[in-house]
């Protein structure tokens, strides 16, 4: 997994609007076989189906909701356990202009959180 630098990169990316390109050599280090995932679950208006293929891939099983209100144009928060639990290193949330972006930002956040609590 890529570290928590790398992740943050894209984080913002995507956070601004941006995507996630599959021929981009840091994006190909940092998601191996799953960039194109990344890329397809930034591209587009919503991209919600691609969005969960990809927080399937990098985080599978983890639990997921989105949407969008009239405050956020795109929210979504993830959660290891159950859609209920809170611990830090089990849940992650995210804000972008969409709601498959924002599902993207809480799986890169979530990714920070783990590589920052394996690397101290």
């Amino acid at each position: 997994m890529a570290d928590a630098v790398t992740l943050r990169h894209f984080r913002d990316i995507v956070a601004a609007g941006g995507y996630i390109g599959g021929a981009d050599a840091v994006a190909i280090e940092a998601f191996g076989d799953h960039v194109m995932l990344a890329q397809n679950a930034t591209l587009g208006r919503e991209g919600v189906d691609a969005a969960v293929a990809f927080k399937e891939a990098m985080l599978p099983g983890w639990y997921w909701r989105c949407g969008r209100t009239t405050l956020f144009d795109g929210w979504a928060f993830i959660n290891r356990l159950d859609a209920n639990h809170c611990d830090r290193l089990d849940e992650a949330g995210g804000q972008a202009p969409t709601p498959g972006k924002a599902l993207v930002v809480a799986v890169l956040n979530a990714l920070i959180s783990l590589a920052e609590a394996r690397h101290g």
